[in-house]
């Protein structure tokens, strides 16, 4: 077996000890597929860190002598932020930009900026991919779309199985999931029951459970002619506060080298993690702590953090441009899709892939042998609501989850939290 390591949208993407067939799933076309272009062309393709693009970019170009491509791997605040510079500019984009969805509400907003899509053609995949996905990358009235949904992450429920069954609570992960019984009010109980019982915490941070919320209900804090629509906030907001107040969570800052130690030093028993996150907690454990950590589903239906998307800036010519799309039909193919999730475990974001047997069949040793494979298809495919996100959406979430910490630390009442989390929205939007 090979381990591989990738970096991915906030420091690695997962990684670990994949026992996957070769097989693919669904219909294909040829595994490498002449380019359509007479005239020569070069691809510069930016990517966040390896995602597994660079064996597929010589792969291609074997089969396609008139291309040459070149892979770029930078940080993730770079790539994105330079990107911004050079659309300002006008130029010095590469011809192909990976974004992660975190940035795509701005980037969509800027769709002058990019090559449309449906220009090229890209309808085709609208109907194979992810619908929430695809809606990321298009904008309001559907008229242009920016960005093919490249890779997604999906959601699950980290959690320390050892620290539970010292609590006189299960380990086991199905056994956990039918005690939450699918909900956040048992996710809630579950903590409360943790916290009585060894006066530890339960869960990280009360914020990171108002995205999946907010997701779930299909709701952002927008509507889209891009004016707040925070009553549709009000009740998955009151859901983590209810968790905030219940004395489950630590309120340790996600990221920090105190959330970092408080992965193994027993301060907190789960975390909601996307894929990538499962080679974070691996790398940084101590020796001999395999096994502890286990996966399971969230409650709710389904979740997602971070997804990839190929780009194409609207600084390339009108040749270069069809053959950066035709590089990105053939990697949107099952068998390239396929092989990025072997080599790096990028989930794809076409469901149908998903119950491929080196998908299905995908383990993570150190993670007690959790299926995650299944776990986060499943939690990716599960998500049907596809949310609106505005060019503010980022300022008003962070204005929001600060006012939803203030609260977990005991700063703002509860019954003052909605009020004081209302304000916060409406100073971040300017209103």
């Amino acid at each position: 077996m090979t381990r591989r390591t990738a970096v991915g949208t906030v420091a690695v993407a997962l990684a670990g000890a994949l026992t996957l067939s070769a097989c693919t799933g669904g219909d294909t076309s040829a595994s490498a597929s002449p380019s359509a272009s007479a005239a020569d062309a070069t691809i510069t393709v930016a990517t966040v860190g390896d995602i597994g693009l660079e064996p597929l970019a010589e792969e291609y170009m074997a089969e396609n002598p008139n291309v040459t491509i070149t892979v770029e791997e930078q940080a993730y605040a770079a790539l994105h932020d330079d990107l911004q510079s050079e659309l300002v500019a006008g130029e010095g984009a590469p011809t192909i930009a990976v974004l992660d969805e975190a940035y795509m509400p701005s980037f969509v907003g800027q769709s002058d900026g990019f090559v449309n899509l449906l220009d090229l053609g890209a309808d085709e995949f609208e109907d194979s991919v992810l619908p929430w996905a695809w809606a990321e990358a298009t904008n309001a009235n559907g008229s242009a779309t920016i960005g093919i949904p490249a890779s997604v992450s999906g959601l699950a429920l980290c959690y320390r199985r050892d620290l539970l069954e010292d609590a006189g609570l299960t380990g086991d992960r199905d056994e956990l999931s039918t005690l939450m019984g699918d909900s956040w009010e048992g996710f809630i109980s579950v903590g409360e029951q943790y916290t009585a019982a060894t006066g530890g915490y339960f869960v990280d941070t009360a914020t990171s459970l108002l995205n999946p919320l907010l997701q779930q209900a299909g709701v952002s804090y927008f509507d889209t002619d891009n004016t707040l629509a925070l009553p549709d906030v009000k009740a998955p907001y009151a859901t983590a506060v209810a968790a905030a107040t219940a004395g489950i969570s630590s309120g340790t800052t996600q990221w920090s080298e105190d959330w970092t130690n408080g992965l193994y030093d027993d301060r907190f028993a789960t975390v909601l993690c996307p894929s990538w996150m499962l080679a974070y907690i691996e790398s940084n454990a101590p020796e001999d702590f395999s096994g502890q950590w286990d996966v399971a589903d969230i409650p709710g239906e389904g979740g997602n953090w971070s997804a990839n998307f190929y780009t194409i800036p609207a600084q390339v010519d009108d040749e270069t441009a069809q053959a950066a799309y035709e590089f990105i039909e053939w990697l949107m193919e099952d068998e390239q899709q396929l092989a990025r999730f072997q080599s790096v475990a990028a989930l794809p974001a076409t469901p149908s892939l998903y119950t491929d047997e080196g998908i299905q069949a995908y383990t993570n040793a150190f993670f007690n042998n959790a299926p995650v494979g299944q776990i986060f298809t499943k939690t990716a495919e599960d998500l049907t609501g596809a949310p609106y996100y505005s060019l503010n959406n980022a300022t008003v979430r962070t204005a929001v989850e600060n006012v939803l910490t203030k609260v977990e630390l005991g700063s703002i009442d509860q019954e003052d939290a909605w009020s004081e989390a209302k304000d916060a929205a409406k100073a971040a939007n300017g209103s």
